[in-house]
């Protein structure tokens, strides 16, 4: 499906899952290269940013979550000429649209009234596409805060599961971000050749604003894995004890076998055989050996 927008002298040409008509009419009316018609109908695994004779060509990756909390990673390429911008995909990008209803509202009143060209409005998509990644790593650090109010509340078993999902989050916003810094450092001379000396502003936020969401990524890289270190330790401590106990339990019942295993033998010279009072002597014996052993394990502070 191919969407049109123009304001003033600048076009907006939204693709979703190009077809072979849309192919022939980026050919035949942008003269859009063979390289980039083949990107663009392909699936690109990196970001890349080209630049062409009268454009440049911008691979980007877009955090999409799924209703299973992991991330569904969608693919944007964007072709931005001096009067035009062309923005492809092959799956839905929810915020394309958000950024066409500004662009045609608000954002389009003040293009009209100035002599902005289409870089302002590659500012406009990309720093939307940077701000909406920002807000979805604010909902991971907001689970991260979750975490760490139970984390001493007695749910290490569950919380293995939720820090686990979380650091798969993290790692798809890793794969997402970091091969795309080359990108937006890249977007500064790139686009000053395209655009002239005035976008370096532009390209300045947009650089900056990649370098925040890198940033809290990596903050909340290193939280969730000292949080799954702590985490790890608390389950060990109480393993341990648990351990212990059962060790504790064992320790004391050994000598009270042994000794019922003596008093079990088939020999006629055990003490207290066939006396009234042998089997409350030798129960006697072993609760006194219990006990004992108990209070020997309470002195040492083992139990």
């Amino acid at each position: 499906m191919r969407t049109v927008s123009v304001i003033k002298n600048i076009t907006w040409i939204d693709i979703s899952k190009p077809t072979d008509d849309d192919i022939k009419f980026l050919k035949s009316k942008y003269k859009i290269h063979p390289l980039t018609i083949k990107a663009i109908v392909s699936s690109n695994r990196y970001p890349d940013l080209d630049y062409f004779k009268n454009y440049m060509f911008m691979i980007l990756h877009y955090p999409h979550p799924r209703e299973s909390n992991d991330i569904d990673i969608r693919e944007i390429n964007i072709v931005a000429g001096a009067d035009f911008i062309i923005t492809a995909h092959n799956e839905d990008i929810p915020l394309l649209h958000q950024v066409s209803e500004n662009y045609a509202n608000l954002q389009a009143k003040k293009l009209e009234n100035s002599e902005k060209n289409s870089g302002y409005l590659l500012f406009m998509v990309l720093n939307a596409f940077l701000k909406d990644n920002l807000a979805k790593l604010n909902d991971v650090v907001r689970q991260i805060d979750e975490i760490e109010k139970i984390l001493f509340a007695g749910q290490e078993r569950q919380l293995i599961e939720r820090i686990s999902a979380l650091k798969m989050q993290i790692i798809d916003y890793c794969r997402i971000a970091e091969p795309q810094r080359s990108v937006f450092l890249a977007l500064g001379k790139t686009s000053i050749k395209l655009f002239g000396e005035d976008y370096e502003h532009y390209s300045s936020i947009i650089e900056l604003s990649h370098q925040r969401i890198e940033g809290t990524i990596q903050s909340a890289k290193n939280t969730v894995e000292a949080l799954e270190k702590t985490n790890n330790i608390l389950l060990n401590v109480k393993l341990n004890e648990t351990i212990k106990v059962l060790t504790v339990f064992s320790v004391i019942f050994m000598p009270l076998t042994l000794l019922a295993s003596i008093w079990g033998m088939n020999t006629n010279y055990l003490p207290f055989q066939n006396t009234k009072m042998d089997f409350f002597i030798i129960a006697m014996i072993l609760i006194a050996t219990a006990l004992s052993m108990v209070l020997y394990f309470r002195h040492k502070k083992w139990i």
